[in-house]
Formats: structure tokens, C-alpha cells, sequence
């Protein structure tokens, strides 16, 4: 989905007249509002904004622009920024010039000479509109996309992979996502399910180099009792329970060489067979693969088979880092920033300073690490990367004050929880014990609840095991 602006009154608005005076008289009459206002004078100067990340809720501009025409910039940000809305002021007369300008999406067409109490109602009255226009497509995504890690784009590239999405989604071929580590892929994933005719239905997801080649192999393929020591029930395949939905299946550069036959044989025909068993079953999950390794070279190096590459590689979709849509990371941060202000119960904002800062860095983690880096100012009230990648140096790391004491912004005001009162400690503890939980639980799972086997696979003794499944909490569903 498209990067929406947070709801609430104070909004983004970007007058666009080359006339200094009247746009300075707007910006004042409009911040008197209550609203953000930045100005440019001509369509380029607009744009570059825009490509730096500063994209506005509502563009007020005039048609008689310099260089690029009013109606051309028009144009331009209806179809790269839908979300994005429009009010005309301009000294032109004409039914055409109204027609036109309402064709290329401006909800109101102002003559001058103006009055500046006509131009603020058509400003909320266009917010309004936006408003109500968010609300609905939220409904129709609720409880669809996590919180923590929504499809948000604004940049041009991923708007193309978007219309990709799009047309793929009502289709049953197989996709092959491939990018980085941290760039979305899981995102596009489930984005390509839920707009399918499968969006109802599981979507199910499998890291192929989470787990051993032996367990593994019973995660996708199942297993009848008995079929070796420590089976003492029976378990679906993942193919089975992803039957009618989709089946994602991350890192599939690791899928061993001797699991990659039976998955191909899935993909040709749409049957398996269970571990221990020689009854057929049949699904016709969508399969959806990531990968964040060359996988032309696995093939070529003969890591991967070429016959399950050709079968997978029908649709290509590429994620493009971070570092080459820029225009996206204002948005990431923003959204994640929101988040973390509701979970730990702070006020934090990002001023200009610190935006700058987020857009000359690199982030080879991506959106992971973007993510993270947002935690940790919320926390800490200073922005610095991860520091366990070995990228380019960024800039000079900026401290502020106290995140608590920090002036709260309109587009975040205080939440209705009450502040924890955590220490640095105490967060990176229960961070801990929560990502050791995760890990025990996906292991007892894979091993069908065998202790024995799960103090194994995890390195650890039976007694040990014992002790973090009491700690953690972990009961036997």
C-alpha cells in the first residue's frame, strides 16, 4: 500500500507559487492552522522534496508556473503519489483550465484574486476528503498487515513493483522475490497473498536455513508415526496446511540438494508424500520462494538445481535496498517511530536534523536495520545504526534530550498509555528471553515435542532445556 499520512489535525502541506510574497502569506495563514508548511517556487524544486523523502498530505500550487508547467507537476504527483492531494490557485479563466486541472485529480479549482478564508475551508475540506479516503482502504486492511512491518512505499521503484504485485496476485505461478537481507521480502510476500483470491486462506511461511536438512524435510513434507525415533504422532506437511493458500518459502539458496528433487516434483504435479508413508497427498498451494544470495550462481556453481530455477523463476521480483530508493525511508522511519512511541510510551519526533541524518546513511541492514536504529532512539534518544555491519561510516552519530522531555509533535500526540519505566536492562532481558522463547518453541514444534531432540538440535542439555521451557513460560499447545 501506498505510504499514508498519519491521521489527525496538524497535516503536511507544500504550497508550490512562484509569486514569494502570496506563498509566504499562505504559509503563515496556514500554519496559524496548526499545520506544517514548506514552499517552493518552481516544479523542480518542488520535486526534489519529494525525492528526498519530504512528501506532503495536500499540494496547494499555481498553474503559471517557471520551467516545468503547473499541469505537468500535476501530473507527475498523481501518478507516482496517489495519497497525495490537490488544490489549484491560479489567475487563468477558462472552463478548460477547471476541467483539466479536476481530470488530473485537484479536488477544487481557486481563481485570484483569493480570499484566504475560501482557500482554508478548501484546505480541510480536501483533508477531509483524504481522511475519509484512508479510512477506508484501513478497514479494508484490517487485521491483514503487521503493525510492526507494513508494505509502505512512496518511491517510483516500488511503485512499479507494486503494479507487478497487482497483476501477479489473481495468478497461481510461482514468484521468486530476491534482495538483500532486511528489504521487505516477507512484506511483498504476504502483499501478493492478500491480494489474491487466497486472502482468506493461510499464508504460511518456512525458513529453509532456520533448520537442519533432517528437520526440515519434515516441515515441508510431514510425517507418519513412527517414521523414525521421536515421531510418536503424526504431522501435516506444510504443503497440506497451506493447501487453498500460500506456502513462503524463505532463504531457498539453502534448501539442501536432496530436498530440492522433492520439492520440484511438488511444484511439477502438485503431489507428496509423507515421511514414513506411500500414500500420495495432493496441494495446490501458491508458492512463493525469497532469497537473498545470487542464486544464478548457486545454479551455475550447481548448489541449486537449474530445473527448480527455471520452475520457480517465472516471476522475478527484485527489492531494491534502501540505499536506492531514498524517498522511502522518511516514511519506514516515521511509521516505526509511531509504533515504538505507543510501546514504550514515549513522545519522540524526528526534526530535520535528525532526517537528514536517516537519508545519508546507507543502511545496509535495510528496513531491519532501520527498524532497529528507530528503537533504539525511542529508547535511548540518540540515533546511531547497527553497529554490527561494517558499511561506510555514517555521520556523525546525534544526540538529543531526553526522550521524555522532547516537545511531543502534532502527528504523535501522547499516547493513552501510561510510560513503562524500563531500564536499558530490563529491555534487553526480556528481548532476550523472548527471541530464546521463539527458538525453543519453533524447535519442540519441528520435533513434535521431543525434548530429548530439541536439546540437540539446540545445543544444549536436556536438564538446561528443562529449566529455559519452565523459564520462558512455554506450555505444550
Amino acid at each position: 500500500m501506498v505510504a499514508k499520512p498519519v491521521a489527525g489535525k496538524s497535516k503536511s502541506i507544500l504550497v508550490l507559487e512562484d509569486d514569494r510574497d502570496l506563498g509566504d502569506l499562505l504559509k503563515l495563514t496556514l500554519e496559524e492552522t496548526g499545520h506544517r508548511v514548506r514552499t517552493a517556487s518552481n516544479g523542480q524544486g518542488a520535486l526534489e522534496q519529494f525525492d528526498r523523502g519530504l512528501i506532503p498530505d495536500l499540494v496547494i500550487l499555481d498553474l503559471g508556473l517557471p520551467g516545468m508547467e503547473g499541469l505537468e507537476f500535476l501530473t507527475l504527483i498523481q501518478k507516482r503519489y496517489p495519497y497525495v492531494k490537490a488544490i489549484v490557485i491560479s489567475g487563468r479563466e477558462g472552463v478548460d483550465s477547471i476541467v483539466e486541472t479536476m481530470r488530473l485529480g485537484a479536488l477544487d479549482f481557486i481563481r485570484k484574486p483569493f480570499d484566504l478564508k475560501t482557500v482554508q475551508t478548501s484546505v480541510n475540506e480536501a483533508l477531509q476528503f483524504q481522511e475519509l479516503q484512508l479510512s477506508l482502504e484501513r478497514s479494508k486492511k484490517v487485521g491483514v498487515f503487521s503493525r510492526e512491518m507494513p508494505f509502505l512505499y512512496v518511491s517510483s521503484i516500488m511503485a512499479r513493483i507494486m503494479e507487478t504485485i497487482q497483476q501477479v496476485a489473481a495468478t497461481n505461478v510461482p514468484v521468486l522475490i530476491t534482495g538483500e537481507s532486511g528489504v521487505g521480502k516477507e512484506v511483498v510476500a504476504r502483499e501478493i497473498h492478500q491480494r489474491s483470491n487466497r486472502s482468506d486462506k493461510p499464508f504460511l511461511k518456512v525458513n529453509c536455513a532456520a533448520l537442519p536438512a533432517s528437520l526440515l524435510e519434515g516441515e515441508l513434507f510431514g510425517f507418519e508415526r513412527g517414521a523414525f525415533t521421536g515421531a510418536v504422532k503424526a504431522k501435516p506437511a506444510k504443503f497440506e496446511k497451506a493447501s487453498d493458500g500460500t506456502l513462503f518459502l524463505d532463504e531457498i539458496g539453502e534448501l539442501e540438494h536432496s530436498l530440492q528433487a522433492k520439492f520440484l516434483h511438488v511444484l511439477q504435479d502438485g503431489s507428496f508424500t509423507r515421511l514414513g508413508s506411500n500414500k500420495a497427498l495432493r496441494s495446490n498451494a501458491r508458492i512463493i520462494v525469497a532469497t537473498n544470495c545470487d542464486i544464478e550462481d548457486a545454479v551455475n556453481k550447481g548448489r541449486f538445481r537449474s530445473d527448480l530455477y527455471y520452475r520457480l523463476n517465472v516471476i522475478r521480483l527484485h527489492i531494491p535496498p534502501l540505499r536506492e530508493r531514498p524517498s522511502d525511508i522518511p516514511v519506514l522511519a516515521k511509521h516505526f517511530l509511531s509504533i515504538d512511541n505507543r510501546k514504550f510510551g514515549k513522545m519522540v519526533h524526528f526534526d530535520d536534523k535528525t532526517l537528514e541524518y536517516i537519508l545519508k546513511y546507507p543502511w545496509p541492514g535495510n528496513v531491519r536495520e532501520l527498524q532497529n536504529a528507530v528503537s533504539r532512539f525511542v529508547v535511548l534518544g540518540k540515533f546511531s545504526p547497527d553497529t554490527s555491519f561494517t558499511e561506510p561510516e555514517p555521520p556523525e552519530e546525534i544526540e538529543l534530550t531526553e526522550p521524555d522531555k522532547i516537545t511531543p509533535s502534532p502527528d504523535h500526540p501522547v499516547p493513552d498509555i501510561p510510560p513503562k519505566q524500563m531500564t536499558l536492562k530490563e529491555i534487553a532481558k526480556e528481548a532476550a528471553q523472548q527471541a530464546e522463547k521463539e527458538a525453543i518453541l519453533r524447535v519442540l514444534e519441528a520435533t513434535r515435542w521431543n525434548k530429548s531432540q530439541t536439546a540437540r538440535v539446540l545445543k544444549i542439555s536436556y536438564k538446561a532445556l528443562l529449566y529455559k521451557i519452565r523459564d520462558c513460560g512455554i506450555e505444550q499447545g
